[in-house]
């Protein structure tokens, strides 16, 4: 259900196309932009890190400080990170499963894109249909358990507004623990370094 939530908050707004399957109303082109966006809301504090740093650059008001303290403190985040795999892309997990599940539900669609030739697919696309948006929005109603990975999601959302994937990977790879990984190992936590930043931060603004 995470996944399901991701296409219905993060993804874009369908516009009319050929290639674009029916009903089909949001879409998260490229597997690697939806890993990259689930390893945010699977890791508070890279997640609080990206809040931080959208304040630093005025993309983000000093109150969205107050969400990164939320995300980072106030929400048990050791009780809900799930580190990710590395691999040469960065964090990675199979998402065959769960993607095979929402397929056969008739949620979501996945559509190859960017061909160049007959071996080679340059990306797929991920489109939540009608059908998986009513169902995301029974399952925030009816199922209280999930609240709060919508309420991440929603986080995730707020703090990359605006962003593309360069520039979520580059913030990725600024971290020392990210980036020195090894291939097939569990990427590294920057707990305590987030959470000094973001004190400073509240201080600086006065909301400590």
């Amino acid at each position: 259900m995470r996944i399901l939530f991701i296409l219905d908050r993060l993804g874009d707004e369908c516009t009319a196309a050929e290639e674009v399957p029916e009903s089909a109303v949001r879409v998260i082109q490229s597997q690697r932009k939806l890993q990259k966006l689930d390893f945010l809301v699977r890791n508070p504090d890279y997640l609080a890190n990206v809040i931080i740093k959208g304040w630093e650059e005025g993309r983000l008001p000093a109150e969205r400080l107050l969400d990164g303290r939320a995300v980072l403190e106030d929400r048990e985040p050791e009780l809900h990170t799930y580190r990710m795999l590395r691999d040469r892309h960065g964090a990675y997990e199979p998402l065959n499963n769960p993607l095979s599940v929402l397929r056969h539900l008739d949620l979501i669609a996945v559509r190859r894109a960017g061909r160049t030739s007959d071996e080679f697919v340059r990306r797929r696309d991920y489109y939540l249909l009608e059908a998986g948006a009513a169902q995301a929005q029974k399952l925030r109603t009816t199922e209280p358990l999930l609240a709060w990975y919508d309420q991440q999601i929603a986080y995730v959302a707020m703090a990359t507004e605006g962003m593309s994937g360069a520039q979520l990977k580059a913030l990725q790879y600024g971290h020392e623990e990210y980036a020195q990984t090894p291939e097939g190992q569990l990427i590294g936590g920057v707990t305590v370094r987030v959470r000094e930043r973001l004190k400073a931060a509240l201080e600086r603004e006065g909301l400590a």
